[in-house]
């Protein structure tokens, strides 16, 4: 057997396992700075008791299994609602007029508008035919979340409720955290070897479990980006033959540099 060392970088990808049976479409998952597996069975053991020695006779493992754990670094909408198990959704970008704010409003009230994302808001009052527009700064202050505050209201003349609000929103997506499904999903690694002048690895899991987020860094301070460490459990794959190359679980593949 040669001399060789292992030094691996690459790019971890996922595809969800379809309610067919199918892969969906693969999917970077972005910087991953661990990857790391631990495989894990039960053993049974038995002890004689005829010689009076009480010697081992039998030493056997089942249940075997691989455990898998990741550290993300790319905490999109996409990732983190992947595994919070969440219900994702979308707002498309567009424009909204003549939102009507509770009524009545006065100083100090932040209320929070039907969409986020929001940029040029307008706020004016229902005087007709001519409604009043009110000053932001002055009258109001609002943020991208949406937010609306009234600071301080006109007082002559005091603006006819309800006020109304337009603006812009621009898209965002949303994961609504543990409202989805458990979901299966196939791993695959893609990656060098540096100790060993970049020859290819490829490390593909047929079938996982995703745990859920074992950390969401929001806050963060120092000199480190924020991660967040993810587990997979290694699934059975009954849709490979068990005497097949490919095996139930998973391979490693070596390639010449």
């Amino acid at each position: 057997m040669s001399e060789s060392y292992y030094f691996g970088q690459g790019k971890l990808w996922i595809a969800e396992i379809l309610a067919n049976g199918q892969l969906g479409p693969w999917v970077w998952v972005g910087d991953v700075s661990e990857l790391s597996g631990q495989s894990n069975e039960t053993r049974v053991q038995h002890r004689e008791s005829f010689s009076g020695v009480n010697a081992m006779v039998r030493n056997f493992g089942k249940e075997a299994g691989m455990a898998w754990n990741a550290t993300l670094h790319q905490l999109d909408a996409d990732n983190v609602g992947r595994f919070t198990r969440s219900r994702m959704s979308a707002q498309v970008a567009g424009t909204v007029t003549g939102e009507l704010l509770p009524n009545p409003v006065a100083n100090g009230d932040l209320l929070t508008l039907d969409h986020m994302n929001v940029s040029n808001l307008v706020i004016t009052d229902s005087a007709t035919p001519t409604p009043v527009e009110l000053v932001r700064g002055t009258h109001y202050e609002y943020d991208v979340f949406g937010d609306l505050e009234i600071l301080a209201l006109p007082t002559s003349p005091a603006p006819t409720q309800p006020l109304k609000a337009a603006y812009s929103h621009g898209a965002t997506k949303q994961a609504a955290f543990l409202a989805g499904s458990d979901k299966n999903y196939a791993l695959k690694y893609k990656g060098v070897n540096l100790a060993e002048n970049g020859a290819p690895i490829l490390v593909e899991l047929y079938k996982t479990s995703a745990g859920l987020l074992q950390q969401l860094s929001l806050i963060t301070s120092g000199n480190q980006l924020a991660s967040s460490p993810v587990t997979f459990t290694t699934l059975l794959d009954s849709s490979k033959p068990a005497s097949g190359n490919l095996g139930q679980f998973g391979r490693f593949v070596e390639m010449a540099a």
